[in-house]
């Protein structure tokens, strides 16, 4: 009974978390749509576009924080900010922080062939932005939806619950010229979400450690950023062969072995932060 109970309240969880997210963004996504078809307004990289834009970017963070509040007993912090920030980042998740990143590199090398140092400075001057309107999002589903669901269902369908959610919650976007997601198919960004997916929940698992999954998130939309910008002259497409096939087909393979092998490990303890407290302590220190 008491294990059904806390599934009980996972799935709460999820579904307030869903609830939030969707809404907040695929209501502020509307109004761009709206306004190109009707208005001959807020077209991709006008000044007006990016508000309604960046709120619905800020979906699964806003609701990330909703949650938090008002499941506030499941979270061990004292402030969302620590739930963030709070835990000290040790050698080890540095090492696999720094891993992804160098991989990342290698792969737009490789698959792409993009090896200028001036594209890798790109990526660098333009991180702040790419945290904002995209590294955020890992509030949302690596924080809250990824260790909730794992609860319920096992690692591997989780991760397939995960991308494909993820990669639906974008789906307006292909009804907006301009956005990277309408320069290729649905089903091929579906599979690239579904291996994002597992990248992300590996290293959140390794490092435990939310604003590393942040960055990684930031850096990858740089990485392909260049991939369809740069190395297509600036004509948004992504070009498909058989290394960009291989590079991520052995990042899926890697993910998925190590966090199957982590799973095992430590079942129902993606992540620490989501054990709730005992009732006796929360009594005593009520706030």
């Amino acid at each position: 009974m008491k294990i059904t109970n806390h599934k009980w309240r996972s799935l709460k969880q999820i579904g307030f978390f869903l609830l939030y997210t969707f809404s907040i963004t695929w209501l502020s996504w509307l109004i761009i749509i709206i306004g190109n078809r009707y208005f001959n307004a807020l077209w991709y990289g006008e000044p007006l576009f990016w508000i309604p834009y960046a709120i619905g970017s800020w979906g699964a963070v806003i609701s990330s924080y909703i949650i938090y509040r008002q499941f506030k007993e499941d979270f061990s912090e004292a402030s969302f900010v620590k739930y963030i920030f709070g835990k000290k980042v040790d050698r080890k998740a540095w090492l696999i922080f720094g891993l992804f990143t160098i991989w990342r590199l290698l792969m737009i090398w490789i698959a792409f062939g993009i090896n200028r140092p001036i594209s890798i400075l790109s990526i660098i001057i333009n991180l702040p932005l790419l945290i904002l309107l995209g590294g955020l999002e890992e509030l949302g589903w690596r924080g809250i939806l990824q260790p909730q669901l794992e609860k319920i269902i096992n690692y591997l369908p989780s991760i397939l619950v995960v991308g494909t959610i993820w990669s639906v919650w974008h789906l307006p976007l292909w009804m907006i010229k301009g956005t990277v997601q309408s320069s290729f198919p649905f089903g091929l960004y579906l599979f690239s979400g579904i291996i994002l997916t597992a990248s992300f929940t590996t290293l959140y698992k390794y490092t435990n450690n939310l604003f590393l999954c942040v960055l990684s998130h930031a850096w990858f939309n740089g990485c392909i950023g260049l991939a369809l910008y740069v190395g297509n002259n600036g004509t948004l497409q992504l070009d498909l062969n058989w290394k960009v096939i291989v590079v991520f087909s052995l990042e899926l393979i890697v993910s998925v072995c190590l966090g199957i092998a982590y799973s095992r490990k430590n079942p129902l303890m993606l992540n620490n932060k989501f054990k709730p407290r005992k009732r006796t302590s929360l009594n005593n220190n009520h706030e």
